[in-house]
């Protein structure tokens, strides 16, 4: 039996990129291609957090019957503006989700 057809987001979705950032006491990681985000009082924390809540969305789109992320936009443009404009890409550090996806995550400095 072949099996359906993946969404074009789905296709192009192998790595996210990730953009941290500081808000008063808290960092604050925010999703580029896909607006999902999360936040916790340390990066380590963060990091973990950021896996459980994209596991999380990639379930929940699945459980109603779509494609995985199916129905979360992109982010608006100021974090576009934020990556561009990131000034430590810590490492370039990849982080395993899944199979399918892996984190791009860079620091920057919040207007």
């Amino acid at each position: 039996m072949p099996t359906a057809a993946k969404s074009a987001k789905d296709e192009l979705l192998h790595t996210l990129r990730v953009i941290v950032f500081r808000e008063d006491d808290i960092y604050v990681a925010q999703g580029i291609e896909l607006d999902i985000s999360t936040q916790a009082k340390d990066i380590d924390t963060l990091i973990k957090r950021l896996d459980l809540t994209i596991d999380a969305e990639c379930a929940m789109s699945l459980e109603r019957g779509g494609k995985r992320f199916e129905g979360i936009p992109s982010a608006p443009n100021y974090y576009h503006d934020l990556w561009e404009k990131r000034s430590v890409a810590l490492t370039h550090l990849h982080v395993p989700v899944d199979h399918h996806l892996r984190l791009e995550v860079a620091l920057a400095q919040a207007a």
